[in-house]
C-alpha cells in the first residue's frame, strides 16, 4: 500500500520518525562522550599521557555541550528538524576514538 506524499498524516508520521531517531542519535552520543569520560578515569600514562587525557576531556567536554545545543535547538523548533551530517561528523569521530580508547584499557587489564 503506498501513501500520498501529499497526505498530511504522512508529513506527520515522518516528522514522528525524525524525531525518534535524532532522540536516539542524540542520546547516543552523550552516551559514548560519558562513557569516554570514564575511560579517562581509568587511564594509565601508559595508555595516555596527561595531556592527552586532557586534550581528549576537553573535546569530550566540547562534544557534550554541542549534543547538548542540538538537542535544546531541535525542541526549540517546534517541529521536526534535522542535524546536519557536517556537524554530526566530529561526534562521530569522538565516538570512535573512545570504542578505540575502549579496547586499549581492555588489553591493559588483562
Amino acid at each position: 500500500m503506498s501513501k500520498d506524499l501529499t497526505d498530511p498524516s504522512a508529513d506527520a508520521e515522518a516528522g514522528e520518525i525524525l524525531e525518534s531517531l535524532l532522540e536516539s542519535l542524540l542520546t547516543d552520543f552523550e552516551y559514548w562522550f560519558s562513557r569516554g569520560y570514564e575511560l579517562i578515569e581509568q587511564c594509565s600514562d601508559e595508555i595516555l599521557s596527561v595531556e592527552e587525557r586532557q586534550d581528549l576531556s576537553g573535546r569530550l567536554e566540547e562534544g557534550l555541550q554541542a549534543v547538548k545545543a542540538a538537542r535544546a535547538l531541535t525542541r526549540a523548533a517546534g517541529q521536526p528538524v534535522a542535524v546536519s551530517m557536517k556537524a554530526m561528523a566530529p561526534w562521530h569521530g569522538l565516538v570512535t576514538e573512545i570504542w578505540g580508547l575502549s579496547a586499549r584499557v581492555g588489553r591493559a587489564k588483562s
